[in-house]
Order: structure tokens, then sequence, then C-alpha cells
């Protein structure tokens, strides 16, 4: 996915991630990670209510995010979500193929 950053930007689109860690574990995440593009934190969990990406539990902890691309149009309306599995990755090529055709309808 990282590599394919400059692509979903070019494409009218920015890239959040969004966690229920504290700021300073996403701080250390992105600086691991190596990426650009800002970790946000959703400690009270509406988000991933709202955009039902919530685990209820997992190992023992409760209403975690599952790992997920959620694409939200300028009007705010969910266009696009890739939950996966647990120990997976969401598929990126979809995001992107999403994303091209969100850009085709403008």
């Amino acid at each position: 996915m990282w590599g394919r950053i400059e692509e979903i930007r070019a494409l009218g689109a920015e890239v959040y991630a969004i966690s229920c860690d504290s700021h300073f574990a996403q701080a250390a995440w992105a600086r691991e990670l190596g990426v650009d593009f800002p970790f946000l934190s959703d400690w009270s969990r509406e988000v991933i209510a709202a955009y039902d990406v919530k685990l209820d539990e997992l190992a023992g902890y409760r209403e975690v995010p599952a790992r997920a691309f959620v694409i939200v149009d300028r009007d705010g309306t969910i266009v696009h979500r890739d939950r996966a599995p647990l120990r997976a990755l969401p598929d990126v090529n979809a995001a992107v193929a999403a994303l091209r055709s969100l850009a085709a309808r403008s």
C-alpha cells in the first residue's frame, strides 16, 4: 500500500490511519512504518462504529478497529469499505479501483 500513496493522492484522495491508540503509540507506529500521512486517534471509538469497522473482541481487547479501507466522498458518504478478515490486509487494488470510479464521476 505504501507504494501507492502518490497514486491515491493523484486520484484526489487523502490517506489517514485511524486507531484507538493514544497519540504517543500512533507517533511511534508512524515513525516505525515511515509513513507521511496522519494517524488519527479514535479514543472514543465513535469513528470505528460509524464506519462499521469495529471488532467486538480481539485477543482479549474489546472494541478495536478492524484493518479496513474506507473511502468517503466529498459529501461524507461512504462509497467503499473493505474490512479485512483477521490477520489479513484490505485489498488496496479494490480501493484504488473505487477511487478511479469516483474520480470518473466527478
